[in-house]
């Protein structure tokens, strides 16, 4: 995946901000900034976007944390540990180049630690978008997480859509699509030798077609909006089958500690 001239070094573009931009994008596609349409102060916790057309709500959620880094996260990375050594006294860890011989729940469970972080966003956001339909009157099942994960890399994006995936479920009800994309941060993507944006949407069996619909033409919005910002994409932008992306996150030498 070195096609890309100086990639490796220091990425294809330089970070924009990602806030503004889904602003100025959302207003190029008849879509609202919500903030622009309440009083000051706010009567409520507001979620950021309209799209009058749909009638949809989005929250944007950017993540920028490697939760991995939290005294929470390692507090319990810790114990996994004191468990598999206890459980499994002859283990040593991997040399490098080796994936390790792990017991088989060691991985489900370094995966659950990340659980309870994904959860507060989807948390907040749901309540945001909850007030946001009730104050404008929306009944539909179209609320819209757009989740931006341009700082979290130790899960593999597929990993992250399952939790989530998971959360939802049973909770959270105000959110019917949990749109997963990168914008400054570029991803491996099996059977690709380009680094790749994503953007892949998943639905609740609560939304209409129409809200799909919506959201694929969206995104080839997004993209062509995104170009006129930073280039043109070395390859163009292309559809890949719902369920068929296994991807890693790309971090550049000059992020790695």
């Amino acid at each position: 995946m070195n096609t890309v001239p100086g990639f490796w070094d220091v990425g294809p573009h330089d970070p924009i901000d990602v806030e503004a931009t889904w602003r100025e994008f959302v207003r190029s596609v008849d879509g609202d900034v919500i903030e622009d349409l309440l009083p000051q102060p706010r009567p409520f916790e507001n979620a950021d976007f309209l799209f009058r057309a749909v009638p949809a709500v989005a929250e944007l959620k950017e993540v920028k944390t490697e939760f991995e880094k939290s005294d929470a996260f390692e507090a319990g990375y810790l114990q996994l540990f004191e468990r598999l050594m206890s459980e499994v006294p002859h283990w040593r860890p991997p040399l490098p180049g080796e994936n390790g011989d792990y017991p088989e729940w060691f991985p489900r469970e370094v995966i659950r630690l990340f659980r309870p972080p994904i959860q507060r966003i989807l948390k907040k956001a749901n309540s945001q978008i909850k007030e946001t339909k009730k104050h404008f009157k929306i009944g539909d099942p179209t609320g819209i997480l757009v989740f931006v994960n341009d700082g979290f890399t130790a899960l593999e994006p597929h990993f992250v859509q399952a939790i989530a995936e998971d959360l939802l479920v049973h909770s959270y009800s105000s959110i019917d699509c949990f749109l997963y994309i990168t914008v400054n941060r570029y991803v491996e993507v099996d059977g690709s030798d380009v680094p790749r944006l994503l953007w892949i949407p998943k639905y609740s069996d609560r939304v209409p077609v129409t809200l799909s619909a919506f959201i694929n033409d969206l995104g080839r919005s997004w993209y062509a909006f995104l170009e006129t910002k930073i280039g043109p994409f070395t390859v163009p932008t292309e559809e890949i089958k719902a369920g068929s992306i296994t991807s890693r996150a790309i971090v550049l030498p000059g992020e790695r500690e």
